[in-house]
């Protein structure tokens, strides 16, 4: 089912459990997407996102999201139910004249903070997915709530405390020093999660109960973090992995794109951009988790590394 508006297209893409909203803009009437180019130019300029946010901001990414989080032992991922959809407009419209006139108070007035607001939306509640502006209002909406819950964090007097939030997931993690107490150890999940919540409600916003988990290294040798593994091995070394079927999966790709002299560009890059995605993860050493007949096939086809055949694929 599609909307249909001057400027742009809203699909409903089905997903595993529900229907997700999309908005795209249309090719053939390029006036709102050069207007959102512009005010998310402006936006930028004069916005300073929160140290806690990976996402959507410049140099930050799933790494450093996980990374952040890789000498801690207990885990706690929290997910913000349609946190898109349920942005507030009048608390954006105040947060968004807080924070672009922090350095100059002359940047922007609560009309014109109205005026990008309704021009950045297509309803009179949420921001929607797909639009070039929706990232940086996320990140705008969230910055407050990003430093209150680090000072609450702070004050329960947990080891190392670590907190970052990547779009509507959030993960808290610290060292464990409960020293086998399940009781303390419950009672602090449940505190956490009650800091949460409170603290979400004020913005209009909502955990998805659903989608709350805890992971201790007492129980596992591995934590997923927004798809980045932290990986523990018996000597408490860590390190940051994309898991072993993703490795596989571009190594069957790459292979079958050789084999049959796949020349598509979209096949192609494909491979390049996801051996990249797991270099930027791993950095080195990705193809160690390869079986022996693996690397023999490597071989046969006259490549000393996976790599190597990637690098040499021309389209």
């Amino acid at each position: 089912m599609n909307e249909q508006n001057t400027s742009f297209r809203i699909k409903y893409i089905k997903t595993k459990k529900k229907l997700r909203k999309i908005v795209t803009y249309k090719s053939d009437n390029p006036e709102l997407r050069i207007r959102h180019e512009k005010i998310a130019a402006f936006l930028n300029s004069n916005f300073t996102p929160s140290k806690f946010t990976k996402a959507y901001v410049k140099n930050k990414s799933i790494y450093h999201n996980a990374r952040t989080h890789m000498y801690n032992d207990i885990f706690i991922s929290l997910d913000i139910k349609d946190f898109f959809g349920n942005i507030n407009h009048k608390l954006l419209i105040n947060l968004l004249y807080y924070e672009l006139n922090k350095k100059d108070k002359d940047t922007i007035n609560k009309l014109e903070c109205g005026k990008v607001v309704s021009h950045c939306s297509v309803s009179e509640k949420g921001i929607p997915l797909g639009f070039i502006t929706s990232p940086i209002l996320s990140n705008i909406y969230l910055k407050e709530f990003d430093n209150i819950l680090y000072g609450k964090l702070k004050k329960l007097n947990l080891k190392n405390v670590m907190y970052t939030r990547y779009a509507d997931d959030l993960v808290i993690s610290f060292k464990n020093s409960f020293n086998g107490d399940s009781k303390l150890k419950s009672d602090n999940d449940e505190n956490i999660i009650s800091i949460v919540q409170k603290l979400l409600s004020r913005f209009n916003l909502k955990l998805n109960p659903s989608k709350t988990r805890r992971v201790s290294f007492e129980k596992s040798n591995h934590v997923k973090i927004t798809g980045v593994n932290i990986i523990r091995d018996v000597y408490n070394q860590r390190r940051l992995s994309v898991g072993r079927k993703l490795k596989n999966d571009l190594f069957h790709m790459a292979i079958k794109c050789h084999e049959q002299e796949i020349k598509d560009m979209y096949e192609v890059m494909k491979i390049k951009g996801l051996e990249s995605f797991i270099i930027s993860i791993e950095k080195k050493g990705y193809e160690e988790i390869f079986s022996i007949n693996m690397k023999d096939k490597i071989g046969e086809l006259g490549f000393e590394s996976l790599h190597d055949l990637i690098k040499n694929m021309r389209y």
